[in-house]
């Protein structure tokens, strides 16, 4: 375990007054977001002359800044990006928080030395994960709030980069945040930064009954702080960028005061954090690796407290720690020099002293004048006056010497030279000639889908691995189509049994495999690796990166329209789903267990308040659920379309279908013909915002 001398207090800015007061209140760092590529759209968010400003100002105070750029982004987004990044390399951030693959190899290119945060919702919740993104050039990586301690500690054992962990906040339902419902039911993509929340809705179970079966309530870990400090935790992070004044404030405050002192809360501290926002009480998340119930607010939550709290939450203020030497010599200008830190400044006025006529000035009342620091954001600890002859030395010149000698001490203090910025080539559009055709391929889950599925000329079959471990007998004459489709989330605990279990159905002859997740991009044995729709591919920076992790293809976001697809670069095979009930999130609890019932052997649903009902399904073997969309995706009589849009191949994603359903929806793709039944073209056509 690697040693520890201090973990960073990280607190959430959604305009500047939350920044000042998350410094004010103790923050050691503070992160934001632009008016662009921010994952918080809604919150107000800083220009890019607010971005100087808000560095500058946590320059002063010693205090860190990170800048969050964590949105998927397109192609035609790539000019503004660049200049974007000029911006945030002259500014001086501390930081940029990226979760698209293809945003941080541009930053890495554009700024090599401008350090690379992975952020939460690229999904890392493994060693192999941090490793991909410490290759990439990430200094740091912000683990998903679905691991353990005991995880966690693996992870910071075993790695060089600074980890991060969510201490406090809000708790998405779907996986890391990675969300395809918000874009699906609300019309707005969550992974563009416009979440519509649709897990803080209620939901329909058999029995009819109306809760809040997603929302998770809020996460604390104040009472775990010694355990995090002796895990090597580098830095502890608060969420709620879309909170005001108070929340920030009393969070940071409470943070701030048990980690000085390495205890817990005590019941005043407890009862703040309850009053400034309240979800149904707080947990400690997954952090002891339980889930559950308990974990839940079912019924809508009603927080009395929350409302106008801004004067019952004292804000500190918080003074910088200087020193001061003034020197007063008749016929001589006077100066002083002030001390903070690293930085030091002298300041000479134009004016020449004059002989005092009447008696000398008392060096006791010129100190205590230069004291006198008032609307500044310093304390002035030692101040020495040194006075030769007799000089006449009026108030205002000490005061003028004093508030000039504070402005430029803060302007050493917040002064940055930034980071050099590169003029590095872009990867442009050139998809050359468009195909005659397209192939296919296919997903399935379980042996009579494949049956069914394998009698049609797919390209490549993705089937689950535990599927084709249990009888690699009829899988073995397709070994060649077959895709070993992993689990979106391979904790570490079963990363070795999952190493096993490839390096075993390699010796069968299976040498392919189908990843969803950056942590899958590398294994012990050479497999042919296809990208899963989960690695949210959506500009042509992200398809190159991941050419150069090894993939021979990758599936792209399915929140890409025609349009944004044909931007693409050539780099790799690019699959395109053409059909399926499109998995709009995976979550570490289990959806129905809420409501009595589990899908562990089927398939469940939930409705929603329109009444279309969602299946729930597991991934794979494991204990976790996966939500699907009401209704497929087809795109059968687009398939002229897609080919134009440039895609390699047509992939049909076969979930809850029977055997039945899937040749039928074989056929139409293969031989033609009119599909039956409620469809929807996902985001091909319109586009998201």
């Amino acid at each position: 375990m690697r040693n520890q001398t201090k973990m960073e207090l990280l607190a959430p800015a959604g305009n500047m007054d939350c920044l000042k007061a998350a410094v004010q209140s103790g923050a050691d760092a503070v992160y934001f977001a632009g008016k662009q590529f921010g994952a918080r759209s809604f919150a107000d968010n800083f220009s890019e002359e607010e971005i100087k400003a808000a560095a500058d100002y946590c320059r002063l105070y010693g205090a860190k800044s990170y800048v969050t750029v964590n949105t998927m982004t397109l192609d035609r987004e790539f000019s503004a990006l660049d200049r974007y990044i000029k911006v945030l390399a002259d500014s001086g951030i501390d930081g940029v928080i990226v979760q698209d693959i293809g945003v941080m190899t541009r930053i890495h290119q554009l700024c090599p030395s401008l350090p690379l945060h992975g952020s939460t919702q690229m999904t890392v919740h493994n060693l192999a994960g941090v490793k991909a993104l410490e290759r990439m050039g990430a200094k740091r990586v912000v683990l998903a709030r679905e691991m353990s301690a005991q995880e966690i500690a693996h992870v910071i054992r075993h790695c060089t980069a600074e980890i991060e962990v969510f201490v406090h906040g809000a708790m998405c339902m779907s996986y890391s945040g990675q969300c395809l419902m918000s874009s699906v039911l609300g019309g707005r993509s969550g992974n563009r930064g416009k979440c519509a929340q649709p897990c803080r809705l209620p939901y329909r179970g058999k029995d009819g009954a109306a809760r809040f079966y997603l929302s998770l309530k809020d996460m604390s870990l104040l009472s775990h702080l010694e355990q995090l400090s002796e895990m090597g935790v580098s830095s502890l992070k608060i969420e709620g960028r879309m909170k005001g004044v108070s929340y920030v404030s009393a969070v940071v405050q409470a943070y701030r005061s048990c980690i000085d002192s390495m205890r817990r809360p005590n019941r005043d501290e407890e009862e703040r954090l309850r009053r400034v926002f309240f979800r149904g009480g707080l947990t400690d998340g997954y952090f002891t690796g339980r889930t559950g119930t308990d974990m839940f607010a079912f019924d809508k939550p009603d927080n009395p407290y929350a409302k106008n709290q801004k004067d019952e939450i004292p804000l500190p203020e918080r003074k910088i720690a200087a020193n001061a030497n003034a020197y007063f010599a008749e016929g001589e200008r006077p100066s002083v020099t002030l001390t903070s830190g690293k930085a030091k400044v002298t300041v000479t006025l134009d004016t020449v002293l004059e002989t005092a006529q009447n008696s000398k000035a008392a060096r006791a009342e010129i100190e205590k004048q230069l004291r006198k620091t008032g609307g500044t954001p310093f304390r002035l600890d030692t101040v020495t006056a040194e006075v030769t002859g007799s000089p006449y030395i009026p108030v205002k010149i000490t005061n003028q010497l004093r508030r000039k000698g504070l402005e430029e001490l803060a302007a050493a203090l917040s002064k940055t030279d930034g980071y050099p910025f590169l003029d590095a080539p872009r990867l442009t559009a050139c998809r050359g000639t468009v195909k005659e055709a397209l192939c296919y391929t296919a997903s399935v889950r379980d042996a009579e889908q494949f049956e069914t599925v394998k009698k049609y000329p797919f390209y490549k079959i993705d089937v689950p691995i535990h599927q084709v471990e249990q009888e690699p007998e009829r899988y073995l004459a397709e070994k060649n189509r077959i895709l070993l489709a992993l689990p979106a989330i391979v904790p570490d605990g079963r990363q070795h049994a999952m190493n096993e279990r490839l390096n075993r159905l390699y010796d069968m002859g299976f040498c392919a495999l189908r990843a969803e997740n950056i942590g899958q991009l590398a294994w012990e044995r050479p497999f042919a690796i296809w990208g899963g729709h989960r690695l949210n591919l959506a500009n042509s920076m992200a398809l190159h990166q991941l050419s150069q992790m090894g993939a021979a293809a990758a599936c792209v976001s399915a929140e890409l329209n025609l349009a944004q697809i044909r931007d693409l670069s050539r780099g790799l095979w690019i699959e395109a789903i053409a059909y399926g009930h499109i998995p709009l999130m995976v979550t570490q609890n289990c959806v129905l267990k809420n409501i009595g019932r589990c899908p562990c052997h089927g398939v469940e649903v939930i409705c929603d308040r329109k009444g279309n009902a969602l299946p729930v399904v597991k991934d794979g073997a494991d204990c976790r659920s996966v939500i699907l969309n009401s209704i497929p995706l087809y795109m059968g009589d687009k398939k002229e379309e897609l080919r134009r849009a440039g895609a390699d191949s047509y992939r049909l994603c076969f979930t809850v279908e029977t055997a039945k359903r899937c040749d039928a929806v074989c056929r139409l793709y293969f031989e033609g013909g009119t599909f039956s039944g409620k469809y929807t073209r996902f985001h091909y056509l319109k586009g998201i915002e």
